[in-house]
């Protein structure tokens, strides 16, 4: 499974909100970006948008650096 495909099937209420739209959850491209910059460590590892990533997920964390959400 693609990272990003993973994370479009992950339920939005359990997604971190977008940060440029306030409350809003994150688009598509949110999350590209978010891949493709680094601010998503799955199992891990800081998976691009396209790289293939093994399941199951143990670990989920949305912006490592900054304001940290760990998921799993």
């Amino acid at each position: 499974m693609k990272a990003l495909e993973y994370l479009k099937s992950i339920p939005i209420e359990w997604l971190p909100k977008s940060r440029t739209k306030g409350i809003s959850p994150p688009s598509n491209s949110d999350l590209f970006r978010w891949l493709n910059s680094g601010s998503v460590v799955i199992n891990g590892v800081k998976p691009k948008s396209n790289d293939d990533i093994e399941l199951p997920i143990c670990q989920l964390i949305f912006f490592p650096k900054g304001n940290r959400v760990t998921m799993v």
